[in-house]
């Protein structure tokens, strides 16, 4: 990524899974931060060691990454890269392999092994047969579907049907693995002098367990906070407001992801940045 030129003072780079690719405007943050920032989303598909490596593979000292996470993901505690990473790596490779927190781990494996993740199974295949019979799009998103800005979207005329129930998380975080994962999170930033913090997504919940789970979702926060910093704010990852997405419960729409991304600079705020 070129560098030359930038605004004084840290780059920002968000990454995630496609909470993160629909609902953080890079623009947004630059208009309240005054920095440069990235959204460096992709999909959950990808698995998080990836999504991770990806937000942390361009930060230089003295930058910020802020890793907008589903919960969820790390029940999958995955020790090889998914398909769906080995396709986006490959698309990337002219510019490098991701290089950032887990690149040890993601790429031991050999070349041949991670080639052979890319082999259609048999679900995928019938997939896309019936989307070749309808005559549909290959793909659920499109390349035109890009913002300029870097930020996703997609058109929808049909109220979003993802609106969920309570979800007990905060167990998730109790697996060995992971905490081994945030520990070395932790250790890699401390070592490059880049600043990492821990939010969560905004995602739609049904009116009446908003505050039982904005509870749930403090206490979840708490379990990251042993190892990184965290920002907050009052909707605490549930929100009451369904207009405010599009086709899941995690893929706000324009109008909500600048709001979301307002408010996560108003979090970042507090905190000052001095490169060392």
């Amino acid at each position: 990524m070129e560098r030359e030129g930038r605004i004084e003072g840290p780059m920002i780079f968000v990454g995630g899974g496609s909470s993160c690719s629909f609902s953080i405007h890079p623009d947004v943050l630059t208009e309240v931060m005054g920095w440069r920032a990235v959204n460096m989303g992709g999909s959950a598909g990808m698995g998080y060691r990836y999504l991770i490596d990806l937000a942390t593979s361009r930060a230089e000292r003295g930058d910020i990454v802020i890793l907008h996470l589903e919960p969820a993901i790390f029940r999958g505690k995955e020790k090889r890269m998914t398909p769906l990473a080995v396709k986006v790596d490959l698309a990337r490779f002219p510019t490098g392999l991701s290089g950032g927190v887990f690149e040890d781990e993601l790429y031991e494996e050999p070349v041949a092994e991670l080639l052979a993740a890319l082999r259609p199974g048999a679900k995928f295949l019938g997939t896309l047969a019936a989307k070749m019979v309808r005559s549909g799009p290959l793909y659920r998103y499109q390349l035109a579907d890009i913002r300029g800005n870097g930020t996703l979207s997609c058109k929808t005329s049909a109220p979003n049907p993802d609106v969920g129930s309570f979800k007990a998380m905060r167990h998730w975080l109790d697996d060995g693995v992971v905490q081994e994962d945030l520990r070395k999170l932790a250790e890699y930033a401390e070592e490059r002098g880049v600043m990492i913090f821990f939010t969560l997504p905004w995602e739609s919940f049904r009116s009446e367990v908003l505050v039982a789970q904005r509870d749930e979702h403090s206490a979840y926060l708490d379990g990251i906070a042993e190892h990184l910093p965290v920002l907050r704010d009052e909707m605490m990852g549930a929100v009451g407001d369904n207009s405010l997405f599009l086709d899941t419960g995690y893929h706000m729409t324009e109008e909500g992801g600048r709001l979301r991304t307002r408010v996560l600079a108003e979090a970042l705020k507090p905190f000052s940045f001095k490169e060392e």
